[in-house]
């Protein structure tokens, strides 16, 4: 990979002492080495608000002795640090009950690839000049939008890099790095006396992929276009989800694909694969190969391969997402799913890039509304983070604009919606173009046949 030798001289010495120390002492290890930096800044009124640089590194080491597992980590990557960390792991090892379903896993090949696109060579981790001025943009982009906008709340930009090296008692030696880039703000908008708001982000591995002026501008038009809102009756009319809110609804629906939530019998989906369950036009993957994806990687957290894989077919469920351990517990195959927030972390089971599945020959978004006749066009759910993740319903807060004749006509408020959100996604109708991730979830908007949002 670009930079591989440099990564690689960072966390030698480290990775020398630690196999030194772990080599005999324990059945099995796993070291992760993590290194990060960067640089944020928030603006306000055109002016710096903050600026904070971060840096940080250390190792999580994982332990199996006599099928128990231990594991501590250390912020220090100095020799004298590391043998109290390894004797730590061992001692909690001895705490944990022996589990015949824990191992570390074994790896095929070195891996040492950068994906594409994940890292951004231009990346500077000292240049607060450059990110001072793409947070002033942001803000500027809100402002200039129109006069209606009174206020800019967390006008901000992020630069950030990450390396991490994974090595194991198994085979297991990867190397990767990568760059992040972030704009984030919330607009607020007023027109007689009434003020309404509006946020927007941009995020992407490389810095040119981001455009700071044009997230300040659209997080500004979200505001605007909600000035004037109106109360309506209660009506059961053909819905039009916008992406962002798709994503939130996928993301609810996501954790139900998790093993360790199907073992526990914490998800909707549980005992339903082969089974029809949404629509025949819903198709949703896990990808962590996906060129430029926000979590993309050449190996997941346990050092393995990442993959794509089918969750959802033509509305049947076809797949779940598996680390090693549940794997196992399961009787299933790994399907490179292991994550952890950090070095400070143990692996667990997650998601990589989690979207549901468009075209370029789908229909815009306009055509949505004009299929929609006479509806809603959903642009805010409040509450998600409650819908239930066993059976899926809820009853949510909700925002948007009223369609009627095939086009938007004015903004609404004070909606609730309920249903169910396997239901929900039984009753898509048509699937858009276009297309958006917010971070890991991906979705486009799409059409309900029918929903029922109870108003004024």
């Amino acid at each position: 990979m670009n930079g591989k030798r440099g990564d690689e001289q960072i966390f030698t010495g480290a990775v020398d002492t630690l196999r030194t120390l772990l080599d005999g002492a324990v059945d099995e290890y796993e070291l992760f080495f993590m290194k990060t930096d960067g640089i944020s800044a928030e603006s306000r009124d055109g002016a710096v608000d903050s600026l904070k640089a971060t840096r940080g590194h250390g190792v999580g080491i994982r332990v199996i002795l006599e099928g128990r597992v231990g594991f501590a980590y250390s912020s220090l990557l100095e020799n004298n640090a590391f043998g109290e960390t390894v004797k730590k792991a061992i001692s909690l090892s001895a705490l944990t009950e022996s589990d015949p379903f824990m191992s570390i896993p074994e790896g095929a090949e070195r891996l040492s690839e950068t994906h594409p696109d994940l890292y951004d060579e231009s990346y500077a981790p000292d240049s607060a000049h450059g990110v001072i001025e793409r947070a002033a943009l942001v803000e500027e982009g809100a402002r200039a939008f129109s006069k209606e906008v009174v206020r800019v709340r967390n006008a901000s930009y992020q630069e950030r890099r990450v390396q991490r090296r994974l090595l194991n008692s198994r085979g297991v030696d990867a190397v990767e790095r990568a760059t992040f880039y972030t704009g984030h703000v919330t607009a607020v908008a007023e027109r007689d006396g009434e003020a309404q708001m509006g946020w927007d982000m941009g995020l992407n591995h490389l810095r040119e992929n981001v455009h700071p002026f044009k997230t300040g501008s659209d997080a500004a038009a979200r505001a605007v276009r909600m000035l004037g809102a109106r109360s309506i009756k209660t009506a059961k009319r053909p819905t039009v989800l916008e992406n962002t809110v798709v994503c939130e609804l996928l993301e609810a629906l996501s954790s139900s694909f998790l093993g360790d939530n199907l073992f526990k019998g914490k998800s909707m989906l549980r005992g339903r694969d082969g089974e029809k369950v949404f629509s025949d036009l819903v198709n949703i993957w896990d990808d962590g190969t996906m060129r430029g994806g926000w979590s993309t990687s050449s190996f997941d957290a346990e050092g393995l391969s990442t993959a794509k894989t089918s969750l959802v077919s033509e509305g049947v469920v076809r797949g779940y997402l598996y680390d090693s351990y549940w794997a196992a517990r399961m009787k299933a195959v790994s399907t490179g799913n292991a994550v952890r927030g950090g070095f400070m972390d143990s692996p667990g089971v997650g998601l990589t890039n989690l979207y549901l599945e468009t075209s370029s020959e789908a229909p815009t978004l306009e055509a949505l509304f004009s299929e929609a006749g006479n509806g809603l066009f959903i642009t805010e759910l409040m509450g998600v983070h409650t819908i239930n993740p066993v059976t899926g319903d809820f009853s949510l807060g909700a925002s948007g604009m009223w369609i009627e004749g095939g086009t938007l006509q004015y903004p609404v408020r004070g909606l609730a919606v309920s249903g169910n959100l396997l239901n929900l996604f039984d009753s898509v109708a048509a699937i858009g173009s276009d297309m958006r991730f917010l971070g890991s979830i991906g979705a486009p908007s799409i059409l309900i046949n029918e929903l029922e949002a109870s108003g004024a």
